[in-house]
Order: structure tokens, then sequence, then C-alpha cells
């Protein structure tokens, strides 16, 4: 009981602190930002430990959800630093990385659920190929920006990010049909806190790359509001599926 409890603790106190940095941030980073972002990214640090420990599971698929939740804390650090444009990539390939750790983690589970599922089937390759489509098309009518050299590796990882919530969304309805006693509710959290994830980094696009919405602070607070209840939904994964 004590480690759920805590768990809920840490749980609250990333979403209270959330709206502070985002206000903190309000005119671009600053000191006071960056501490009050990591103070709650290492808040779903610690929800993702004390989900293992509620769950008793230190199994392959957890470990790799907590290297993913880490990757996310590297991202989450150097994308708020600003002394160099270099840091920014460094971020850009945390998350990044961090998305194939989520799909290595969900393919585990997949792979221990239904044996005979290959990697990707005609249905899932048709949603991630109508998600990037549906993201160019509707960048480029709300005035995104974006194009160049940096168009490649956001495509790339719009690819990747939508991935993961197609491997999020079968690993759920696997483990639902599998006929575990929270089934239903495991999968809900697990495709919940993928496509938030998706929402989120969705909305950051629109943020960095279109001049009109670089400063709507309604905008970035739910770009962050989607993004902590992704990580801390995805971080308690352990402690719902065995």
């Amino acid at each position: 009981m004590l480690w759920i409890v805590l768990f809920v603790l840490f749980f609250i106190a990333v979403n209270v602190i959330n709206p502070f940095f985002v206000k903190a941030q309000a005119n671009g980073p600053c000191v006071k930002s960056l501490v009050l972002k990591m103070a709650a990214a290492t808040g779903y640090l610690i929800t993702g430990l004390l989900a293992m420990k509620i769950g008793e599971n230190y199994s392959k698929f957890a470990w790799l959800l907590f290297i993913a939740l880490v990757l996310c804390w590297i991202g989450d650090l150097f994308l708020h630093l600003w002394q160099s444009k270099v840091f920014y990539g460094i971020g850009f390939l945390g998350f990044l990385s961090g998305h194939f750790a989520f799909i290595a983690a969900f393919l585990t589970k997949i792979g221990e659920l239904d044996p005979s599922r290959g990697f990707f089937s005609v249905p899932e390759v048709a949603g991630v190929a109508l998600f990037c489509l549906f993201f160019i098309l509707f960048s480029a009518k709300i005035g995104t920006n974006i194009k160049g050299v940096i168009a490649v590796p956001l495509l790339v990882y719009a690819v990747v990010i939508t991935t993961m919530l197609c491997k999020a969304t079968v690993m759920g309805v696997a483990y639902a049909a599998s006929g575990a006693s929270n089934g239903v509710f495991a999968a809900v959290v697990a495709i919940l806190g993928a496509l938030l994830f998706v929402v989120s980094d969705f909305s950051i696009a629109i943020l960095m790359f279109n001049e009109k919405h670089k400063k709507n602070l309604k905008l970035k607070m739910f770009n962050m509001v989607t993004y902590f209840l992704a990580v801390l939904l995805l971080s308690a994964l352990p402690a719902l599926i065995k």
C-alpha cells in the first residue's frame, strides 16, 4: 500500500509542477523553468520505478519501459538547454531513442502474448501511413513551416512515434484478450498513454514551426499537460501488465 500511495503522490506532484513550469518558460527557457521541468521529469522516473516495485515486475518489458523513460528524461533536459543549438539535436535524438525503446518494450510483450504475430500487419502499415499523410496535410493547411533539411528527420520521427502508438494498441488489445482480470484497464492505460504522446508531439510541432503559435501559452500548456500525462501513464504499465 505504501508504494501505491507514493506512486499516486508523485503522479499528482508532476501534474502540479507542470503549470508552474509552463508559466516560467513563457518567454523562453531560463534556469527556473529548467529546474521545474527536470523536477517534473524526475517525477516520472520515480513513478516508473515505483510501478516496477508495486507489480514486482523486473522483466525485460519493464526494464525497456524504464530505459525509454530515462531517454525521455535526457530529451527533456537537452531540449530545454538554450546555450547551443546542438542541444536541441541531442534532445531530439533522446526522444527518438526513447520511442524505439517503447516500441521494443511493446514488441517484447506482444511476442509473449501472441508469438505468431509478425512485426507489422497490413492494417498497421496503413494506419502509420495515413497518420503521416494527415500530419503533412494538416501542417500545410495551418501554415506550419516544415520544409528543407528538417523535414526528413521530422517525418522519420512521425513514423516512429506512430509506430509506437500502433504497437501500444496491439499490445493492449492482446493483453485484454488474454483474459487478465485487469486486461481492459491496462489496455486503456497503454493506448491512452501512447495516444497522448502522439498528440503532445503533434502540438509541439505547431509551436516550433508555426510563427502564429510560438508564444501561444494555452497551446504550450496543452502540449505539456498531454506530454506529462502520457509518460506517467506509460510509466505505470509495469504495475498493470505482468
